[in-house]
């Protein structure tokens, strides 16, 4: 087997995440203590204490199962149960295990672009064929506009090869959420094609408009498989617990097979600290929903006294977003989102991500507004744009 692209975004954030020292290109939300966490149960953490440091279950202990099944509708609504739950080590084992047991030689792939590098980098490593499906930037009326996927484009896409289709709702980096109308197209695609859908979930909760939340891909297709993880809008990236939910026991299968020859199975402590989160699941994150609306908030009031640095087409969910370098910092770093971010690294130690590493428009760059420690970073970044006439 060929050797395996170098995932290129997560090189960056090696060099870069643990030393610079203020990241606003952070994709997960603010964490918190470990005391905090235990306080939101009483006898947490005597249960924590009293924890025997054995195996795990290979698909996840049954409790974390249940209490992650209880995020979906019950089975009865469509929802997949804890039967239907697999627990990873976060979502990028998630992500390699899924496609090792799913994926090979000859099968044909549809991944939305730009994306998570590893969505697309896998199934080619695997030997599929990987077609891209664009998002667009859609004008709305009153100079508005929002990022789209045209789900008759993906009618296009599909052949009858297609074995998989990936989608990102919110979508990183630019935030898209399609419209329920889009989803239902989107899903009625794959049902006719009879393609799988993998809908990467980790952003959901974190909808600027809670009412446009979309269904899990697991509840809303027979064919569904959703990805979720804690790290993101329960911003608990330290426990390295995801998961995969599906009513395709086959598939899930599949994925058992593969993960015995990588992790076995997750981190006891952690397992028991994920369940507690997710018994209190909407109270974390709903702390950090609020905390994205106040930085977005902060960001679009800085973009608005600072036209000259950058522009964007606002994101609808999620805790990143996707600008575009304005005319004056385009003029200054020759388009290139990169030599911006390294220039502006070295000066203010302010961390953004180059829209390069996802394979898109280098004068793109990522910005993160989930961290408490945002408005202090936008603030340095204030100060250089003002010192350098942007």
């Amino acid at each position: 087997m060929k050797s395996i692209e170098p995932f290129l975004l997560e090189r960056f954030f090696a060099r870069h995440e643990f030393s610079a020292a203020h990241l606003l290109s952070s994709s997960d939300c603010e964490s918190l203590p470990l005391g905090e966490l235990l306080a939101l149960e009483p006898g947490a953490s005597e249960g924590l204490l009293a924890l025997r440091l054995g195996y795990t279950e290979t698909r996840g202990a049954p409790a974390l199962r249940r209490d992650i099944a209880a995020t979906y509708p019950a089975p009865a609504a469509g929802g997949p149960g804890p039967e239907g739950v697999f627990v990873h080590a976060g979502a990028e084992e998630a992500i390699l295990n899924f496609f090792l047991a799913t994926v090979g030689q000859g099968d044909h792939v549809v991944v939305n672009a730009p994306a998570y590098q590893s969505l697309a980098a896998i199934p080619r490593w695997l030997g599929a064929a990987v077609t891209s499906w664009p998002l667009r930037v859609e004008a709305g009326t009153g100079g508005g506009g929002r990022w789209f996927l045209d789900p008759d484009e993906l009618e296009r896409l599909l052949i009858p090869r297609t074995k998989l289709v990936v989608l990102n709702a919110p979508h990183n980096p630019t935030g898209a959420l399609p419209t329920r109308e889009e989803f239902a197209a989107i899903v009625a695609a794959c049902r006719r094609s009879g393609a799988v859908l993998l809908v990467d979930e980790v952003y959901r909760g974190l909808e600027r408009d809670g009412a446009r939340r979309l269904p899990s891909a697991c509840e809303a297709y027979e064919n569904g498989v959703s990805l979720n993880v804690l790290s993101k809008a329960a911003g608990l990236a330290g426990l390295r617990i995801g998961w995969l939910a599906s009513r395709r026991a086959d598939l899930l299968d599949a994925v058992a097979t593969v993960k015995d020859y990588n992790t076995i199975c997750s981190s006891g402590p952690s397992e028991y600290l994920a369940g507690l989160a997710l018994r209190s699941i909407d109270r974390l994150v709903s702390r950090n929903r609020g905390l994205c609306e106040a930085n977005l908030a902060l960001f679009e009031a800085f973009l608005a006294s600072h036209p000259g640095f950058a522009s964007w087409t606002a994101p609808e969910g999620g805790s990143i977003g996707f600008p575009r370098l304005g005319p004056a910092t385009a003029a200054a770093f020759g388009g290139d989102a990169e030599a911006l971010a390294l220039a502006l690294l070295e000066a203010e130690g302010v961390l953004l991500l180059p829209g390069a590493y996802y394979a898109a428009d280098p004068a793109h760059f990522r910005v993160g507004f989930g961290r408490a420690t945002f408005a202090a970073g936008l603030a340095r970044l204030g100060a250089w744009t003002v010192a350098r006439g942007f």
